[in-house]
């Protein structure tokens, strides 16, 4: 299985697939690209303002896609059920024109469900971390 491969089944598809690419993953740790953020029509945007709080929605996205990487193996669901300990280092994504860098980290994995630590970052600018709870379900290829 590619990188590719993993994103082209993720669930969300066209513009809600906010993950242009896989740059790294080992048994714990993912590393993503998201897509270009900067126009008005980026699905996270309100009224044309990238909150970072909208960006947990990156780092579930990054940690469901380590968990089909890692061990699910097959079609799947991953479903946001918890966030904990979210912390917000800005409130606004502005004067960025790169691309966000996602990082999460499996703390836990089981047949039913994960828990992940998330950041999201761009240009040396950490905007948000928390953590995510996954419950996933699926059939295994």
């Amino acid at each position: 299985m590619t990188f590719d491969d993993v994103l082209e089944r993720m669930p969300h598809k066209g513009a809600m697939g906010l993950i242009e690419r896989i740059i790294s993953v080992d048994d714990t740790v993912i590393h993503c690209l998201g897509v270009a953020h900067g126009e008005v029509d980026y699905p996270l945007r309100l009224n044309g303002i990238l909150y970072a709080a909208n960006l947990v929605e990156l780092g579930a996205q990054a940690a469901a896609a380590h968990a089909s990487i890692g061990d699910l193996k097959g079609n799947h669901t991953g479903l946001l059920i918890g966030l904990q300990n979210v912390n917000l280092l800005t409130s606004t994504v502005i004067d960025c024109s790169d691309n966000l860098h996602i990082t999460a980290r499996q703390l836990h994995f089981d047949g039913n469900g994960a828990l992940y630590d998330f950041e999201i970052s761009s240009q040396g600018q950490r905007y948000i971390e928390g953590r995510a709870t996954l419950k996933m379900q699926g059939e295994a290829e």
